[in-house]
């Protein structure tokens, strides 16, 4: 029985049948692999996430009911098995008896004449199955050929050129860079690229981050590269890190991170204040306050003031900071390249779902700004019910604020602002998650409604 197989199978499986995240099941099922097993194993877990429209399309035409008829560990199971078959290139018989033997280990053992029948068909003719035509329905073409839900695909479609929509969905199926920032306090960026290519394959820098590191054909996980343990970079994607200088902090600023999560941009605020002014962290997370707390900790930033608390309920804070950034809880639409799982999670409902939460921490964060004070409101998602829309209502909520960026902006950085006024990262073109953002400034006493 092949171990990384199972540990496959038990991986898609939590994903699918509750709301486990894709690193917290990684790493309870492949911690202790070997680590050939473990790139074996993730490399056909991702295989399968990026794929599944598209793995499903092919077994669909080589069974005699719907998938939706099936039990789910026996579709895990010849899901896994077409992409190997289709997308891994091993061997036809290997795939067939691999899979029978995966169903005969685990609950999709009743199934193994049918995932024996199915896949000895999907191995032999799976070339033969046909995908729309170029002239076929955008949605459902582009939904099906990159493996995007088509109510996705529609949001996309309907802010940006069909051409621009591909592009992105096809950048979305490749492994995206690892991106590094550095931590200016303890290195730099053009020594510890130096110290990091005999690791990777390519080492470069990001242009949407002073501190930005892109690796390919990394060697070992990121963790374990030598100067992380030592707080010399954080693992953050390049978009995130562009958030920190939108923001525009300055050494001796009064800062409040009100979504702060596991740090990541919390430690570059806090890199980028010097160790001077104040910066207090927010998240009501347990688990998260001790992520956050160590995370600071390798970076140096014990400094920190940390606060476990609903930022909703902040009251001591009131018209006394210079900077906020919200970086506010969303559907997470923006990283489903990195985050294939993502895909599958998330349902139509649930932008204006999280849109009433996010206007409210928009609304608190401007409640918390002195005059003259920025904030910046940020989500790494794509709807506009969460972006566009949650903006416009702060906006009309609270008309003391008005939409401005700092003059001395990068320029990657600029050309990422739309004519619309708003900051917007696109994968195929940035190199980067596709975040958005808006920067506030109040200008005026009146308060929010």
């Amino acid at each position: 029985m092949s171990q990384p197989r199972r540990a496959a199978f038990r991986v898609l499986l939590e994903l699918d049948s509750g709301p486990a995240l894709l690193e917290s099941s990684l790493a309870r099922h492949l911690e202790k692999a070997a680590p050939r097993d473990r790139a074996f194993a993730t490399n056909l877990i991702f295989a399968v996430l990026r794929n599944r429209l598209y793995l499903d399309h092919l077994l669909a035409a080589h069974l005699d009911r719907p998938l939706k008829k099936l039990d789910l560990p026996v579709l895990t199971v010849l899901r896994l098995g077409a992409a190997e078959a289709v997308l891994l290139s091993t061997p036809a018989h290997a795939v067939v008896s691999a899979a029978v033997d995966l169903a005969k280990a685990t609950p999709a053992r009743r199934g193994q004449k049918l995932i024996n029948a199915v896949l000895r068909r999907v191995v032999k003719s799976w070339q033969e199955v046909a995908m729309p035509r170029a002239e076929a329905d955008p949605v459902q073409r582009l939904s099906l050929t990159y493996s995007h839900p088509a109510w996705l695909v529609a949001e996309l479609l309907a802010q940006h050129p069909a051409e621009v929509v591909e592009a992105w969905l096809k950048a979305n199926q490749a492994q995206p860079p690892l991106t590094l920032r550095v931590n200016p306090a303890r290195a730099k960026r053009e020594d510890l690229a130096a110290s990091l290519s005999e690791y990777a394959s390519e080492v470069k820098s990001h242009p949407l981050s002073p501190e930005g590191l892109m690796l390919r054909g990394v060697k070992i996980p990121a963790a374990q590269l030598p100067g992380f343990e030592s707080g010399l970079f954080s693992i953050q994607d390049a978009a995130a890190q562009a958030m920190s200088h939108l923001l525009a902090v300055e050494p001796g600023m009064a800062v409040a991170d009100l979504c702060s999560g596991a740090g990541g941009k919390t430690g570059h605020l806090a890199a980028l204040l010097r160790g001077q002014g104040r910066l207090w962290a927010v998240d009501p997370s347990p688990a998260r306050i001790r992520a956050l707390r160590k995370n600071l900790g390798r970076l140096g930033a014990q400094w920190v003031s940390v606060k476990q608390a609903d930022a909703l309920s902040l009251k001591n804070m009131d018209a006394s900071l210079d900077r906020v950034l919200v970086d506010a809880p969303c559907s997470g639409l923006g990283v489903c390249g990195r985050r294939p799982d993502v895909r599958w999670r998330r349902t139509p409902e649930d932008p204006a779902r999280l849109a009433k939460l996010q206007l409210g921490l928009a609304a608190k964060a401007a409640e918390l700004l002195k005059l003259g004070g920025a904030m910046l409101y940020v989500t790494c998602t794509v709807t506009r019910a969460e972006n566009d829309q949650v903006v416009a209502g702060l906006l009309a909520r609270c008309p003391g604020l008005r939409l401005e960026w700092p003059q001395d902006l990068a320029p990657a950085i600029r050309t990422c602002i739309g004519e619309d006024g708003f900051f917007r990262t696109i994968p195929h073109r940035d190199r980067a998650d596709a975040f958005f953002a808006a920067r506030l400034v109040k200008e005026g006493h009146r308060g929010c409604k």
